[in-house]
């Protein structure tokens, strides 16, 4: 069965992924990773593309697309689709949410040892979790009228502040398997 993951910025969706994909033997299909790659074709950073594709002129080529796609995979494949829009184009599969404040995924961002995520300050990493997750928001509450946040859009929802990825996966794991 499909099972759709969607987290708040540093909530180890990624992470849990993986996890799960090599416990259930699923692959992973990445809507960021596709739009990354988008990204590089155009000779973008992956900001300058967040930033056209909020141009509601940019809407089919940025996200429409993108949701066409998820829509056409099978609910019975055995996919992890990591998705903001996972839960809205396949609203049959297995939908989970993992949440985090924003000060614990800005504790996870100045701690971190990525090049891409470096902050100067803890508050600056703050600060930037706090403006990605507004922008989300905003961005599919104007282009489908969907509350990424609402809880009642999802099968699972689980707040990763004071659990391991691997707690998580268990988590997840029972629960799927019910």
């Amino acid at each position: 069965m499909l099972i759709t993951m969607w987290g708040k910025a540093w909530s180890w969706k990624w992470t849990v992924s993986k996890i799960l994909a090599k416990q259930l033997g699923y692959e992973i299909i990445s809507i960021w990773d596709m739009k990354r790659k988008l990204a590089k074709e155009m000779w973008l950073n992956i900001h300058e593309f967040n930033l056209l594709g909020e141009k509601p002129e940019n809407a089919k080529e940025f996200d429409l697309k993108y949701e066409e796609f998820q829509k056409s995979l099978d609910l019975n494949s055995n996919i992890i689709l990591d998705s903001r829009l996972g839960f809205f184009a396949q609203p049959n599969a297995f939908k989970i949410l993992l949440d985090v404040s924003e000060e614990i995924a800005g504790e996870r961002i100045y701690k971190a040892e990525r090049d891409t995520d470096k902050q100067e300050s803890l508050q600056a990493a703050i600060e930037e979790v706090h403006n990605r997750n507004k922008a989300d928001y905003e961005r599919y509450i104007k282009l489908y009228n969907v509350n990424l946040r609402d809880q009642k859009n999802y099968d699972l929802v689980i707040d990763t502040w004071d659990k391991t990825p691997e707690e998580v996966a268990n988590i997840i794991l029972e629960k799927f398997e019910k």
